[in-house]
Formats: C-alpha cells, structure tokens, sequence
C-alpha cells in the first residue's frame, strides 16, 4: 500500500473518532440521551365476505397509557362508515355497511411506543383493609372470574393460609406461582373461564390470567384482566391476556403464561383493559384477520431533539430531515446504504463471488427490508423469472434497447400490482409489500438475465443468480442490524470508516478466494501443490 493511502485512511480515522467524541461530550452521559426510540408500525387486516345483508365489525384499538402512545393512525374503510366509541380508557372502533356483497376488507394501522414497567413489591407493604371507590369494583365476581366459589377460597387456603396473609407480596407470589408453575400452558381458542382452568390444570393465557385474577381478588386484591398483543416482526393472528392488580396506587402487571411477576416487557401493547372480545362482528360472513408489525427506529421526543441540537455545533441529521417532512426510518436506510455497498465490495474483490451487476445486491437488500429475507427472495426470484420470460416474447418482435426495457417494466410493475391484489383477497400480508422493490433495477437485472443465459448458458446464470442472492442476503443482514443502524444514526460520522475500509480494500492486489479454490489444483512454486 502507497505511503499516501496509507495517510489518507489515517486521517479518516482520526476524523471518525475525534467527531464522535465531540457529539458524544455534547450530547451528555445521561442515560438514553438522543438515543433513537424503538416504535413499532402496527396493522390489522379484517376481511369478509358479505351476503347482501348489513355487516357490523367492531374492534378495540391501542390505547394510550403512561407506557404507550399511539400515533399516526390510518384507517381504510371503503365505503364502510366508521366510527369510534370511548368507554374509560378502551377505544372502540367500530365499521358498519348495509348491502354488503362480495369480499370487503378493512384495515387499521398506527405507530405505537410501548416501554418496559417493573415494580418492587416490599415484604413490608401490609394488605390495604378499604380501597378507593374507582378500584373496588373489580373486587366483584363475574361469568368468568368466580372469586366467590368455594373452589377459588379452598385452593386460595392450600396456597397461603389466611394468617400468613400479612403482606402483599408473599400472597401474590404464592398465587403467581401456583398459576405460572402448576397450570399447564395449552392452546386454547376459546374463552376459559377461571374454574375451567382450574378443573383442567391447564390453559391459555385467558384462562391462566383468569384464574390469577379470581385468587386476587379472593385474597382482598382489586384485580383485572388486560388484553392486547405481543409486538413482533411479521405477520400472527393470537392476541394476549395478562394481569394486572391494584397495589401501592398503582396497576401492578403480571403474566402467569410467560412468567413476568410484577412487571410487563415493552413488547406488550394493551388494546383493551378488562375482560372483553378484541373482536365483534355479523355472524355468517367468513370474518378473518390478522396482525402484522415491524420495529422502526424513531427520533427521541421533541424536546430531546431540540435540547441536543441547542448544544450542538454541527448538523443535526434528524432535526433537518423533520423540518423537511422527510421520516427517520428514510434517513436510516440512506445510512446504511454504504454499510450494504461495503459488504458487496467485500464479496466481489475479496471473495470473488459474481453478481448482476455491481451496487445491485444492496439495493435489493433495501426491498428485502419490507418484506424480510426469505419472502423476498421468493418474489425476486419469481419477478425475475416472469421477466425473463417477457424478454424471451418480445426478443421476436426485435424493439430497440430502451422499448424493450420499458415493456419488461411494466410487466413487473403489474406483477406487482397482482401480487398485492391476491395478498389481499387471501390474507397473506408478505406479498402485499413488494411495492418498494427497485423497480428499474429489476428490469436492468433482468435483461443481464437474459443476454447471459443467451451468450453463457443456464449454468453461468445460475451461478451468478446464487451469488446476487447470497451478496444480498449478507447485505441486508448488516443493514438490518439495529446496533449498527443505532449507532449510525446517533453517530454518521461512522460512514468515515467505510470510506477507509473502501480505500483498504480498493488495493488490495491479492487473489480472490474464488480463484484459490478454482486453481487449488495448479502445482505452485517448485512442483509443490
């Protein structure tokens, strides 16, 4: 390597650490300063199939409490006419229509932020003799909480005798325990009642949630069910119930399903607080729905931004982006677009693996952001297919270079527009959100495709197809790596370092790996293998 490269990433180097240390003493040691937040885009897809008849469909939407907040909310009804209910702090969102035939779909969509709770209970803290009005009447049986049965005291009594009861949380522990350890978790569809559970020995999180729930408030605790959903990336369809119990001034969370005493992680979100359907709806019309979520990264709260960008020299990257209307997760992936190109560099110079053309694999990799790793190899493999077979159609009527890439364009594009029409008719989120695949590339990926499998033949093709997969898969792991896109976004300087990295392997004059294991079996120096 020339002396003056190696100033020149030196001074990248340098650069990079010295600009990071400066924004990281002017954004502060306090915990989570200007870090970005985790949100999740949440959406719920009913669809049905109506008779003529009217369709009433009602659904309880997130709600927000001192641990969630929800925004940005879409609601596609059609030509159904929503509106929505508030009863305490439950949303109600409710879709009518009269002489509805045919399939209909309705769709619900927001960003939520959910964070993490978790309560000391101290050995100390006697059970309270009266409670406030608004809290006592969940002291109260119910159809499906029986804390009045004998069977609930009996099993109360064998679990912690009433003169151990001398302070909450050796009571909660015990009936948490009994729940979480002695109650088998199943699978069940339907509604379980509290003694049901109990008489089975086994449950869901209803059931086991319910029978929590009647031990408390057997015990003296006002206590409540609470339902909602597990976040994740992708697609299910099973809500969750868990507990929560007044304790301290407080509602107090526990998960016997999943072992969390007094305590919630921030994956949980509550749509509904008591013991309610999610879901409502006509009898007879084929109701189906699922959930699907993906995990962004979000600027911290505004007055975050604005007290770092006070104490701040340089740019402020997601101050800028906002005024300009333009979302973070846009400037997260503009991040890590070099992250991507790194990687593919690294493939072709270093390993020596082939692909369809040179930057290709990162863009793709951005498109497999939308629809995950494997969803979107499927479709890409099945959109360059359809390509290529238009290719080979219209090769016949001889058009010029550019006609011929605008006609295998639109084909994709109406591909495209199918895939997302029959996603939605069947239920199937994943191949509704293609729409951000680079379309032009593809149609470029496709003509190379073509002219390759004319001039070279299908084994070269082949070959090169794996390795575009392969360079994308590996590019898309690290610019879906959220440490990385963390400590991108908090520091960009961190690009400084690719650069250097480029300028390290842009010399490198060695073989490839490709080529050590193509030639492994030339003799080397002095007939030695």
């Amino acid at each position: 390597m020339r002396k003056r490269d190696r100033i020149m990433i030196a001074v990248l180097i340098v650069a990079c650490c010295a600009l990071v240390f400066y924004r990281a003493m002017k954004i502060g040691r306090g915990e989570g300063a200007g870090m970005p937040v985790r949100h999740y885009e949440l959406s719920v897809d009913m669809a049905m199939f109506g008779h003529g008849g009217e369709i009433a469909v009602r659904s309880y939407l997130p709600i927000e409490t001192g641990r969630q907040s929800v925004r940005d909310e879409l609601v596609s009804s059609g030509a159904f006419l929503f509106s929505m209910e508030r009863t305490g702090n439950n949303r109600l969102g409710i879709w009518e229509k009269q002489n509805v035939a045919g399939p209909q779909s309705l769709v619900y969509s927001c960003v939520v932020r959910t964070d993490a709770r978790r309560y000391e209970l101290s050995p100390a803290m006697a059970i309270p003799s009266r409670y406030p009005a608004a809290v006592s009447r969940f002291l109260r049986e119910d159809d499906y909480i029986q804390s009045g049965s004998t069977e609930i005291s009996g099993l109360l009594d064998t679990l912690i005798p009433a003169e151990s009861r001398g302070d909450v949380r050796s009571v909660l522990q015990a009936i948490f325990d009994y729940t979480h350890e002695e109650i088998r978790p199943s699978k069940y569809s339907g509604t379980t009642d509290a003694l049901t559970c109990l008489r089975l020995g086994e449950s869901s999180c209803g059931g086991k949630s319910r029978l929590f729930v009647a031990l408390a408030r057997a015990a003296g605790f006002p206590a409540r069910p609470v339902g909602g959903l597990i976040l994740k990336n992708g697609t299910w369809r099973a809500g969750h119930i868990w507990a929560e119990v007044w304790v301290g001034g407080h509602w107090v969370p526990f998960c016997p399903l999943n072992g969390y005493f007094a305590e919630v992680p921030d994956r949980y979100l509550i749509t509904y607080i008591g013991d309610l359907p999610q879901f409502e709806h006509t009898r007879d019309i084929n109701f189906r729905y699922h959930y699907s979520a993906k995990r962004i990264l979000a600027p911290p709260d505004t007055a975050s931004v604005r007290g770092w960008a006070a104490t701040f020299d340089a740019p402020n990257l997601w101050a800028a982006f906002e005024q300009v209307r333009i979302p973070v997760n846009l400037l997260k992936i503009i991040l890590m677009v070099p992250f991507g190109a790194l990687i593919v560099v690294l493939c072709r110079n270093i390993i020596g693996v082939e692909t369809f053309g040179t930057f290709m694999p990162a863009l793709i990799a951005v498109a497999f952001r939308d629809t995950g790793l494997w969803w979107g190899a499927v479709l890409l493999v099945t959109v360059i297919g359809l390509g290529a077979a238009v290719r080979f159609f219209i090769g016949r009527f001889q058009l010029l270079h550019t006609p011929r890439l605008a006609v295998i364009l639109t084909v994709i594009v109406l591909a495209i527009l199918g895939l997302a029409m029959g996603g939605r008719v069947t239920g199937l989120v994943l191949p509704t959100r293609v729409s951000l695949f680079p379309l032009a590339i593809l149609a470029l990926t496709v003509e190379r495709f073509s002219v390759m499998l004319e001039e070279d033949g299908p084994y070269r093709v082949a070959t090169v197809s794996l390795g575009t997969l392969l360079v994308a898969a590996a590019a898309y792991g690290v610019m879906d790596w959220e440490r990385l896109q963390v400590a991108v976004l908090m520091f960009p300087e961190l690009l400084l370092l690719v650069i250097a990295a480029m300028f390290v392997l842009g010399r490198w004059s060695g073989m490839r790996l490709g080529e050590y294991i193509r030639f492994r079996e030339l003799p080397g120096e002095g007939g030695q293998r």
